[in-house]
């Protein structure tokens, strides 16, 4: 008897849309405009408009107004997990390192995506005996947790007050508008069991030299008898001079006027959809 397969399910083509405009979009200069991203992946500009609207909702894309699209967070997060390490590793990693290492602790680079951040790199400590699992493509409101809520401060009254409006809980919104104020002041933000039970964290933004807009953040993290809000504050001098060592060559990559390519997945989309 002969074994006839059953014939594969063909790919929505609304995913392979949105596969598509990914891949190229990864490799053209960032930002690009809505016109340049519908040529270069053969769509009118009307479906381009509304695959990219799609893409930026579940943070694959952001928008910057004018200026156009460019790859967001959680696409860079998904191409490091699945391919190269572009130029942001190279940029953030031995800065994260040496920071791991002079606080002892668990260090991390999260990138805003809309009104989320994603965790994108971490760095242990040297001959650290105990490792904290640090989970890429971790992706949580910045309502939530030192990582967000250091973003959330440093963005325009607006965008904090609609990002609270929609991923706070009613009875939090007073509290976290107080919040965003101090650290406002600080310049950095803690946080107590926010994300992870028994986990304790620092985290300051990673701010844009030219638009002063956040970026991402960096955060410190760990067991929480080993972090007392006493501990955290000390960790506040290395943490500092890290972000602003950072910032400038994380906007040379992500920010509003940069003009590095980002790298294409090291896979073709069909490769990886037949995997």
């Amino acid at each position: 008897m002969t074994h006839v397969d059953a014939p594969a399910k063909a790919v929505p083509d609304s995913l392979m849309r949105a596969l598509h405009v990914i891949e190229r979009l990864a490799g053209m200069e960032q930002p690009a405009s809505l016109l340049d991203i519908a040529a270069a992946t053969d769509l009118t500009k009307t479906k381009a408009y509304r695959v990219l609207r799609s893409l930026q909702e579940d943070g694959y894309v952001d928008h910057i107004g004018r200026n156009g699209y460019r790859i967001a967070s959680r696409s860079i997060a998904l191409a490091m997990l699945i391919g190269p390490r572009p130029a942001l590793l190279q940029r953030a990693r031995p800065i994260l390192t040496q920071l791991a290492g002079r606080a002892s602790e668990t260090a991390t680079l999260h990138l805003r995506s809309g009104a989320f951040r994603v965790l994108v790199l971490g760095a242990e400590p040297p001959r650290s005996a105990e490792h904290q699992v640090v989970m890429v493509g971790e992706r949580a409101p910045l309502t939530s947790g030192c990582s967000g809520t250091s973003i959330l401060a440093f963005l325009p009254d607006q965008d904090v007050d609609e990002i609270i409006r929609t991923h706070a809980k009613s009875t939090q919104r007073k509290k976290l508008a107080k919040l965003v104020d101090q650290i406002r002041d600080d310049g950095y933000a803690t946080s107590f069991s926010s994300n992870h039970v028994g986990l304790n964290g620092i985290s300051a933004p990673l701010l844009d030299p030219e638009t002063d807009l956040p970026l991402g953040s960096v955060a410190i993290a760990g067991p929480e008898e080993r972090l007392s809000e006493t501990a955290l504050h000390k960790l506040v001098p290395p943490l500092l001079a890290s972000c602003a060592r950072l910032a400038p060559r994380l906007a040379a990559v992500l920010g509003p006027n940069s003009s590095v390519r980002m790298e294409s997945l090291d896979v073709h989309i069909q490769d990886f959809l037949d995997a």
